[in-house]
């Protein structure tokens, strides 16, 4: 699926907004893309293990930064689980979680200088913070238009506090212009109920 999408929106840059160790951007290295990746991931081990693994791949940048609708800086909670890190606390406490003070800033300060370098840049947006897309979202309201595709995790039933119901959300992304492209499963309970999905969402005027 991801690699139909890239290859027929002529995708050459990926934003990978909440990276956690890499497991994103390797899976496009893994399915041939060759173009930029911009990895953000705000947790400092994480980060580190994000630039230890990507240290020798010369199309790859990262940001020790979590994006978001307000610059700033923000508490992250970190379980041990740490691909499970939010700026939203979970629904059931996690024991053993710790916290960070983080930055965070919105992406549409920053995209300019994200993209700078590639020719004729088609950008895949893709989120993944644990109940924040949609603050991700908001932040980039400047630079949505320079986006030809996205790719957001939504919640069935929520995991973190506070975060928006899912058809708040693809509410919110089809207004923005964005239309929704395919569903696909990341999460089911115990019982096959369906917890989360991650939406792949295009804009049509961007259709090659």
């Amino acid at each position: 699926m991801l690699k139909r999408l890239l290859d027929a929106h002529e995708i050459n840059c990926v934003l990978d907004v909440g990276a956690n160790r890499g497991q994103y951007a390797s899976e496009l290295r893994g399915i041939g893309f060759s173009g930029r990746i911009v990895s953000f991931e705000p947790v400092s081990s994480e980060f580190e293990a994000l630039s230890n693994l990507f240290k020798d791949d010369t199309n790859w940048k990262g940001h020790q930064l979590a994006l978001g609708s307000t610059d700033g800086s923000a508490t992250i909670i970190v379980p041990r689980l740490t691909v499970l890190s939010s700026l939203r606390p979970l629904v059931k406490d996690e024991p053993g979680a710790r916290t960070e003070v983080v930055e965070v800033r919105r992406l549409d300060r920053i995209f300019d200088s994200t993209i700078e370098g590639v020719p004729g840049p088609r950008v895949l947006l893709k989120m993944d913070t644990q109940g924040f897309d949609v603050e991700v979202f908001k932040g980039a309201g400047r630079c949505l238009d320079s986006i030809c595709a996205l790719q957001s995790e939504i919640s069935i039933q929520p995991l973190y506090k506070g975060m928006p119901h899912y058809l708040e959300a693809l509410r919110i992304y089809e207004e923005a212009g964005f239309e929704l492209h395919d569903l696909t499963v990341v999460l089911r309970a115990g019982d096959g109920a369906l917890r989360e999905l991650n939406c792949f969402m295009v804009r049509p005027s961007h259709l090659v």
